[in-house]
């Protein structure tokens, strides 16, 4: 059995709970057969910056974040098993879905969407996810 290895790329910001301090968390881990993806929100990789309030802006950066560290751990979107949503505010899950829909297209993963107030100011959804890695 291998051990887990922390998956690390630029295409995605490293999140954690304070502005300014190293993250105590990784951007993710690939162990096994399968890659888990940390809870991502609407940050710019580059500025680390949140983006627009726009729910279906935040919903694409977020999922784009998410996308990144999958390919860095060894997988894709067309993968995923299990996703994780949090809202700050359930009002948005409509638009949250269209867009969500348009990034799973013809996929379907098991899926929690939940409302709460993730930890940065002005991030209004955060996602995780966990997916496979195909074997050659």
């Amino acid at each position: 059995m291998t051990k887990p290895k922390v998956v690390v790329t630029r295409a995605a910001p490293k999140t954690g709970f304070s502005e300014g301090t190293e993250s105590p968390i990784a951007q993710g881990v690939r162990c096994g057969d399968f890659v888990f993806v940390s809870g991502q929100g609407p940050l710019d990789p580059t500025t680390k910056l949140v983006v627009s309030g726009d729910i279906e802006t935040q919903t694409r950066v977020t999922l784009d974040n998410v996308r990144a560290v999958l390919e860095a751990g060894g997988t894709t979107l067309e993968n995923v098993v299990k996703v994780g949503v949090f809202l700050r505010n359930i009002d948005d899950f409509a638009a949250f879905n269209r867009v969500f829909k348009e990034y799973f297209e013809g996929v379907q993963p098991a899926r929690t969407t939940v409302e709460a107030s993730p930890p940065r100011k002005g991030v209004n959804v955060e996602i995780d996810a966990i997916a496979w890695i195909p074997r050659a």
